[in-house]
């Protein structure tokens, strides 16, 4: 796995992202279409996972963006979100899932704004 720098990310990484969220999309239509809620629940589940893992890569990352805290805040959003996800698969409380999406949707937002506006 090569890397560009000491403090990058294998694309390896970013190629299983891009895979868990292929599949996460795959999953969530499948649930959908078929009404199978095994599909739904496991489309919750990775969802929970991509939030968790962008968000430790973006935490692990800080220090080399131009905006530091902006990254910061992206990643805590994410990692928040994740875990949110996950306690609301196992309590089925429906406000810790909307929680869940604001926080990831507030994360998605931060790390925007850490790359395209103050770049």
């Amino acid at each position: 796995m090569a890397t560009n720098g000491p403090d990058e990310v294998p694309a390896a990484i970013y190629r299983g992202i891009f895979l868990a969220v292929v599949f996460y999309f795959v999953l969530l239509i499948y649930g959908q279409v078929a009404g199978e809620p095994l599909a739904t629940y496991a489309a919750e589940f990775v969802f929970a996972v991509i939030a968790i893992g962008v968000g430790t890569i973006l935490f692990l990352q800080r220090g080399t963006r131009v905006a530091p805290r902006a990254t910061l805040g992206a990643a805590a959003c994410l990692v928040a979100g994740g875990v949110l996800q996950l306690t609301f698969l196992f309590t089925r409380v429906p406000s810790l899932d909307q929680a869940s999406s604001f926080a990831v949707f507030a994360g998605i937002g931060l790390y925007i704004y850490a790359v395209w506006i103050v770049d």
